[in-house]
C-alpha cells in the first residue's frame, strides 16, 4: 500500500514540477455529461458551467520583509468577475501589499489589474483590469440575508492552483463576532463545510441559482489544511463595504502606537500616531507619496514594518485612538480632498490626498 501511495506522489509530482509551457499545448479532454445523472446532478453539471466562467485566478507580486530582509514573494488567489467593466471582487489578503497583479480568466489570457480599494478589516477588495474587456461574462450578487443554515452552496477557485477547482457543501452557521465596520456596517461571515484551502481565498461562494452570496475569506484550521470550518464573508457586507458615497478610501494599512511606545521605541515625544505598514497600489495615498514601512521588526511578540511614515492627523482629527479616528471617517462626508499630517525622518509633512475617485458606489459601476 505504501509503494502504490508513493507512486502516485511521484508521478503527481513530476506533472505539477513540468514547465507551463510544456503543458499548455495539451488540449483539455472533451467530456460529454453521461445520460443517466440524476436531475440533482445535472443542476449542480449545469450550475457549474454556467458560473465557472466568471471566476478567476488572481497572481501577485510583493515584497515580502524578513529578518533575513525583504524578497519578492509570488501570492496565489481567486476572484469573480462583477461587471461589464471588469470589476473583479476578492478577498483583501490575496492582494494586500502586492506591487503586481494579474488576473487569469476562463479564456486563459493573463491581464493586469488595478487595486481600486480593499479594507483589511472587512477582508474585501475590488479590483478592475488595466484594459477592460467586455466580452468577458460577470456573475450576479445574491442577497445574503436571504440564506438558512442547511441551504446548498458552491465554491469555485484555485486551491494550490488547481484552476476551477467546484467544491459544495452547506451553510454551517452565520457568524457576527460582534465586529463593526467604520462604526456602522456590521460584518457578518457564513461558516461552511465546503472544501475551502490556500488559492480558494477570495473566491466566490454560489446559491443554487448561481448567484454570488459570499466571498471565501479564511478557514479554522490545526493541521494548515482544509477541516470542515471556512469563513464567507456574506456578499451583503460586501454591498455595504462597497458603497463608499459617505465614506473616503485612503489605502493606508497602519498600527496604532501609544506615548510610551513611541517614546520607548523611537525615542519620539508625541502623543499617538499611526505607523504606517503598507500602502496600497493605485490608492490615494500611494499616489500623494506616503510610504509604507520596509524594516521587519517584532514588538511584544507581533511583527510590524518600521521605516515607514508616522501619521498624526487625518483631516482635522488628531490620530488619537482607534475609535477617534473610526468616528472621524462621518467628519469628512463630502469631501473631495483630505489633509493628512505624517511624520518622516523627524520631521512633519502635510499631503492633500484626492479621495474623490473613492467616494462612490462601486455596485453601480456596471
Amino acid at each position: 500500500m505504501h509503494k502504490i501511495f508513493t507512486t502516485i506522489v511521484l508521478v503527481v509530482s513530476v506533472l505539477f514540477m513540468a514547465p507551463a509551457q510544456e503543458r499548455s499545448h495539451i488540449r483539455p479532454k472533451a467530456r460529454k455529461t453521461p445520460a443517466n445523472v440524476s436531475q440533482k446532478e445535472k443542476q449542480t453539471i449545469d450550475l457549474y458551467n454556467n458560473v465557472v466562467p466568471t471566476v478567476v485566478t488572481i497572481l501577485t507580486k510583493s515584497a515580502k520583509f524578513s529578518e533575513r530582509g525583504a524578497t519578492e514573494n509570488e501570492g496565489l488567489g481567486s476572484g469573480v468577475i462583477i461587471s461589464n467593466e471588469s470589476h473583479i471582487l476578492t478577498a483583501a489578503h490575496v492582494v494586500e501589499g502586492s506591487s503586481e497583479i494579474y488576473v487569469k480568466a476562463a479564456d486563459g489570457i493573463k491581464r493586469r489589474a488595478t487595486i481600486l480599494l480593499s479594507d483589511k478589516q472587512a477582508d474585501i477588495a475590488l479590483l478592475k483590469l488595466n484594459v477592460p474587456d467586455s466580452d468577458l461574462p460577470h456573475a450576479t450578487l445574491g442577497d445574503s440575508d436571504r440564506l438558512a443554515v442547511g441551504q446548498q452552496i458552491y465554491a469555485i477557485g484555485s486551491p494550490y492552483g488547481l484552476e476551477n477547482s467546484f467544491s459544495t457543501g452547506i451553510i454551517s452557521a452565520f457568524r457576527d463576532f460582534d465586529d463593526l465596520y467604520d462604526g456602522t456596517v456590521g460584518l457578518e461571515f457564513i461558516q461552511t463545510d465546503a472544501a475551502i484551502n490556500s488559492g480558494n481565498s477570495g473566491g466566490p461562494i454560489f446559491n443554487s441559482e448561481g448567484k454570488v452570496i459570499g466571498i471565501a475569506s479564511s478557514i479554522l484550521t490545526v493541521s494548515g489544511g482544509f477541516q470542515g470550518i471556512g469563513m464567507v464573508v456574506s456578499i451583503n457586507t460586501a454591498k455595504d463595504i462597497l458603497s463608499y458615497e459617505d465614506r473616503p478610501w485612503i489605502g493606508v494599512n497602519g498600527t496604532l502606537l501609544t506615548k510610551a511606545e513611541f517614546k520607548k521605541l523611537f525615542n519620539l515625544n508625541i502623543k499617538s500616531g499611526v505607523l504606517v505598514q503598507t500602502i496600497a497600489k493605485n490608492s490615494p495615498a500611494e499616489k500623494a507619496g506616503i510610504r509604507g514601512g520596509d524594516i521587519y521588526a517584532k514588538i511584544n511578540n507581533k511583527e510590524v514594518l518600521l521605516g515607514g511614515d508616522i501619521i498624526l492627523q487625518i483631516g482635522n482629527q488628531l490620530a488619537c485612538h482607534v475609535e477617534c479616528l473610526t468616528e472621524a471617517r462621518n467628519k469628512f462626508n463630502n469631501k473631495a480632498k483630505l489633509e493628512v499630517h505624517y511624520l518622516r525622518e523627524g520631521e512633519e509633512h502635510i499631503v492633500v490626498l484626492d479621495i474623490s475617485e473613492t467616494r462612490k458606489n462601486f455596485l453601480t459601476l456596471d
